[in-house]
């Protein structure tokens, strides 16, 4: 992949990564819990998808507490259906980032729920032809924008690529230009990789090193781009300034106009690494927030799950899964081959 806007290492976040000593007890079943909890996250946040938090506590007002039941017939949506796709992929080897092309127009062709409007639009130039990144460098010079449709399924490569910070950094980068070539989109797709492949090892992420490692390394200005383009910027603002992280997700709720945006999920996702909240009252406060509400779930999901592994997931929530033996079997292999 010779683009020079893509990724291809960051030194100093691949120090960061390889420096940190943790343990790997309870490691499968934290592989698990990414998968499983991406899918909680996003099916959790499906009927509100787009709400504002007063309309959610208007609907909901004992807050948001189970999944619909019908969703265990129904195709995946978005965020789940191209998470196992890449990490299929992943575990075919080869030319996983072409492979992983493939799948998302074959997908588009067979079901395509929860399609965005940038996936969609790059899908349809990789359909005429155009392989990645080329696809997606097309789009984004027609309308320069960092929707978030990359970091909701980026999950399956830190999985793979846990053990191996320089791979872990490369295909983050490589995966996501399949369909989002904005370089903000690029990055969260690699911090929020590093975070999951910290926590599987059962080490809470410094967040204040990891977003100066990322800096260091070229990572774009996260804190002034979420300030320029009138989004919350909370959780981005307490790390760069050395304070802790809001502990519940109320700051979230203010988020409504940009709902799309690579940034708020971001956030999501390095809120959850280190809220004292469990699996279940996170994931939910998440949701109730309003906004993108499945993607933000879906990134929050499978970094809760990371760090709590699958056990903490309700098991009602579990049992409203599509194809979960599928996505188990994705967590599992993914597992097996990091090396």
């Amino acid at each position: 992949m010779n683009d020079p806007n893509v990724v291809v290492d960051a030194p100093n976040v691949s120090a960061v990564l390889g420096g940190a000593v943790g343990s790997e007890e309870g490691l499968g079943g934290r592989a698990r819990g990414v998968m499983l909890g991406l899918a909680v996250g996003n099916l959790l946040g499906l009927p509100m998808e787009g709400w504002s938090y007063r309309e959610i506590d208007r609907w909901y007002p004992e807050g948001v507490r189970d999944i619909d039941a019908s969703e265990a017939d129904r195709p995946m949506d978005d965020d789940l259906a191209q998470a196992v796709d890449l990490g299929e992929a992943l575990l075919g080897g080869g030319d996983y980032v072409g492979e992983f092309g493939r799948r998302l127009v074959a997908w588009r062709r067979e079901n395509g729920r929860g399609i965005g409007i940038t996936t969609d639009r790059v899908i349809g130039v990789l359909e005429a032809g155009h392989g990645p990144p080329d696809a997606a460098r097309i789009a984004y010079k027609e309308n320069p924008i960092a929707p978030n449709g990359g970091v909701m399924r980026c999950a399956p490569v830190a999985l793979a690529r846990f053990r191996e910070p320089e791979r872990l950094v490369r295909d983050s980068a490589a995966t996501c230009v399949v369909t989002h070539y904005a370089p903000t989109s690029q990055w969260s797709c690699i911090v929020i990789n590093a975070v999951i492949a910290l926590l599987l090892r059962g080490i809470e992420p410094d967040l204040s090193a990891l977003m100066g490692a990322a800096s260091g390394d070229g990572c774009p200005d996260m804190l002034g781009t979420a300030l320029g383009d009138g989004i919350r910027s909370d959780v981005l603002e307490s790390i760069a300034s050395g304070v802790p992280v809001a502990e519940d997700c109320s700051w979230l709720r203010r988020d409504q106009r940009l709902i799309g945006h690579t940034l708020i999920a971001l956030q999501a996702g390095l809120w959850a690494s280190v809220t004292p909240l469990g699996f279940a009252e996170a994931l939910r406060q998440v949701v109730e927030a309003g906004g993108d509400t499945d993607t933000n779930g879906a990134v929050a999901g499978a970094v809760l799950g990371a760090r709590y592994g699958g056990s903490a997931i309700p098991g009602r929530w579990l049992d409203v899964v599509p194809e979960r033996d599928r996505i188990e079997g994705v967590a599992d292999g993914l597992l097996e081959s990091a090396e």
